[in-house]
């Protein structure tokens, strides 16, 4: 994985990482020729097998005095596949990011290792809630569903064994946690909004839809939020769902939830 830092005077805000994260990934597949860990096709044009290529996530961390207002520190790609010579370099090579009328966005490379190297919850030290190892998780960028919810001829809701309507946005994550090889989770809540700053923000104000690209789309064109809970402590990066290679269903540790945000919902 490689970590940046956004060094930009006027920083983009969090609700706008599908958009940013679009941009980090064309100057990437760019500065690298078309590498599959950054363009998903292999040299045939065709899709990679598996989610091995890279992820590109947006963070607001608190920290530093940054972020009071939900604006992006860091953006973080990571790539289970790894990165070879000619990825390195792409990654070393990238330092700003423009696109029409928005303002350039400035990029520092903190670093290339591990995702361990980087995860955990303390901002001051440069790490990241996205790649620590934990139990429980709070969805941070709205996860967006790829299934429609399923009924009968008689519009009666189709259920399965648990009891789920089939379909819907927790059966969806339940199905894409399962497909991306991590457990199925003990417990699983909604949670309406996320904290940027403080603020409470609403899954709505985020940017959902990718301007380019022939992926799976969101089922519903709305994020949803979860808390959810394994059995044991899983590695992160944590991120399933429509767009989850462009900042989207991306979910981060806490030390402790607070249970009124979900209350509240």
């Amino acid at each position: 994985m490689a970590r940046f830092a956004v060094m930009s005077q006027k920083l983009p805000h969090l609700t706008e990482t599908i958009i940013l994260a679009e941009k980090v990934h064309a100057a990437l597949v760019s500065l690298s020729d078309g590498s599959p860990v950054f363009s998903g096709c292999n040299e045939q044009g065709k899709p990679v097998e598996g989610h091995g290529h890279a992820h590109i996530f947006c963070e607001s961390n608190l920290g530093l005095g940054k972020a009071t207002g939900g604006e992006i520190t860091h953006v973080t790609v990571y790539a289970s596949m790894g990165f070879g010579s000619v990825d390195k370099q792409a990654l070393e090579d990238l330092r700003e990011i423009w696109g029409g009328d928005d303002p350039v966005v400035h990029l520092l490379l903190q670093g290339l290792g591990r995702r361990e190297d980087f995860g955990g919850l303390d901002p001051e030290r440069g790490q990241s809630p996205l790649l620590a190892k934990s139990r429980t998780w709070v969805s941070r960028t709205p996860f967006l569903p790829t299934r429609h919810q399923k009924v009968t001829r008689a519009g009666v809701p189709k259920v399965d064994a648990t009891g789920l309507q089939i379909g819907s946005p927790e059966h969806d994550l339940l199905r894409l946690l399962e497909l991306a090889g991590l457990p199925a989770p003990e417990v699983v809540e909604s949670v309406p909004c996320t904290s940027l700053g403080k603020r409470e923000t609403p899954w709505a104000s985020f940017a959902c839809r990718r301007s380019n690209g022939e992926g799976r789309r969101s089922a519903y064109g709305i994020g949803y939020g979860f808390r959810i809970e394994f059995a044991e402590p899983v590695q992160g990066p944590v991120a399933v769902g429509y767009a989850s290679h462009f900042g989207m269903g991306g979910f981060e540790t806490v030390e402790k939830f607070d249970m009124r945000v979900a209350e509240n919902g």
